[in-house]
């Protein structure tokens, strides 16, 4: 039977990338390690980056044991050994520098050594430079329609709740 917080963690997959089920405890590891470890990329992990991916994880419906984790995760191993070693993300590799470009974007901007770690990934993953800039590209277009949005919904600033 699935509960609630299952049928909401599915709700989101399918509603952000089409997915049917959720991933294994091995999966969320490796992909939301890989996240944290482009976040910082540049040698500082903001805790807005960090905040990003610990509430993204806990969002979708990661086990509580990584999202604890995650809350003090060093993110300084090896890129290409992590991802070598979780062929999982290799399915999702796309998914994984779109989500690795909004936690280094959420502290308002990504770096160039942020950028050049999601780059160094991604062609681990054999995806180009070009399809990375591509993918930043709709990341900063959503941001901007996110903010057009609250705009309009909110147009005397959002009520207190």
């Amino acid at each position: 039977m699935t509960t609630n917080r299952e049928r909401g963690c599915l709700w989101l997959f399918k509603d952000k990338a089409d997915f049917r089920a959720l991933p294994t405890a091995a999966t969320f590891e490796g992909y939301m390690k890989a996240v944290l470890i482009c976040a910082n990329g540049d040698g500082t992990l903001a805790p807005e980056e960090r905040d990003w991916a610990v509430g993204h994880s806990a969002a979708f419906g990661a086990p509580d044991s990584l999202v604890d984790e995650l809350k003090s995760y060093g993110a300084d191993e090896d890129i290409e050994q992590l991802i070598s070693s979780t062929p999982e993300s290799n399915a999702c590799r796309r998914f994984l520098v779109y989500d690795a470009i909004r936690a280094c974007s959420a502290d308002g901007e990504c770096s160039d050594r942020e950028r050049a770690m999601v780059i160094r990934m991604a062609a681990k993953l054999g995806l180009s430079e070009e399809l990375v800039r591509q993918i930043e590209d709709v990341c900063r277009e959503e941001a901007r329609l996110r903010e057009k949005r609250l705009k309009l919904v909110y147009p005397e600033g959002q009520p207190p709740l």
